[in-house]
């Protein structure tokens, strides 16, 4: 009778040592991708904010970025776990590299998490169904063996581009779909993802490189990607200044993208000093993913006042 309660005593702790190991692995999963799944969660409640005027039903407000979070939060988990070799060159740091997590675990939440989305679109129309799965499949077909868009010259870029629009049309598909303005701020983001992507893909040069992978850096070259970067935010603000009346937005959009557009050059400008630093590189990356959060705000800003 001793020895079957020492058993069981013995089982108790091992099941609360086991679900104490998951609840930590889906933490540091959570923690190492949530700054990226914040940039399209943003646009889906700025989206969202546009097209209902500022009168969302508080269902929406919180239902609708939620989705949008689980579908890129799996998205960017997924792939993690298919890109762990090539991470061992380029982000050792990563939880899956690094053997915090364990594959199993990874999966089991990637799984979780696409569930969650579609079930939470179920809940709100057929047009967010959609465009939730819509959002999950470009990100499957992005990471998955074969199709593989992530290896991909441009199609890369384009994909990810595609995943912000779907992230917005998330937002406005309890309204329209066909808001101007909306469709306008998606647009914006996409091209805006033509900044911060590739940087992205800069870092990453070496392990890319040696996977055979044909990014942006490595295609057109280093130096052209960072100008490219620096570039397309001032062609954001300029479109803003010729076409702002006509999107019925303020004064104050344009002239908010123009300094975003500084903003980027300071940001941008000395990789050209440091191009072969890829930890440099990885952490103007980090900073210039902030744009995309400026670029909301400045939607914002156009359609309150």
């Amino acid at each position: 009778m001793t020895m079957y309660k020492a058993d069981n005593k013995h089982q108790n702790s091992s099941k609360t040592s086991n679900s104490t190991s998951q609840v930590k692995s889906q933490y540091l999963l959570f923690k190492s991708r949530i700054q990226r799944s914040l940039v399209f969660t943003s646009t889906t409640l700025v989206s969202l904010l546009i097209a209902s005027d500022f009168h969302p039903q508080l269902f929406h407000l919180i239902v609708l970025p939620l989705i949008t979070m689980f579908a890129s939060l799996s998205t960017y988990l997924l792939n993690d776990i298919v890109d762990i070799k090539v991470d061992k060159i380029n982000d050792p740091s990563r939880p899956l590299v690094s053997g915090q997590v364990r594959k199993s675990d990874a999966i089991i939440l990637v799984t979780l998490l696409s569930a969650a989305s579609i079930g939470l679109a179920y809940m709100v129309n057929t047009g967010t169904i959609l465009w939730s799965i819509a959002c999950l499949a470009i990100g499957l077909l992005y990471s998955i063996p074969k199709v593989s868009l992530k290896d991909r010259f441009v199609i890369k870029t384009i994909a990810v581009a595609i995943g912000g629009f779907l992230a917005s049309m998330i937002g406005s598909s309890t309204i329209s779909i066909f808001d101007e303005r909306s469709m306008v701020s998606a647009i914006s983001f996409m091209m805006l993802i033509f900044v911060t992507s590739p940087i992205n893909d800069l870092a990453d040069y070496v392990g890319d490189k040696n996977n055979g992978r044909r990014t942006i850096p490595i295609v057109i070259g280093q130096k052209n990607t960072v100008l490219m970067a620096i570039t397309i935010p001032f062609i954001i603000a300029s479109m803003f200044w010729f076409f702002y009346e006509r999107w019925d937005f303020h004064i104050l959009t344009p002239i908010a993208l123009t300094f975003l557009a500084i903003t980027s050059l300071l940001i941008l400008r000395p990789i050209f000093l440091k191009m072969n630093d890829y930890k440099y590189v990885r952490k103007r990356h980090k900073k210039a993913v902030l744009l995309h959060f400026g670029l909301q705000i400045a939607l914002l800003i156009g359609v309150i006042i």
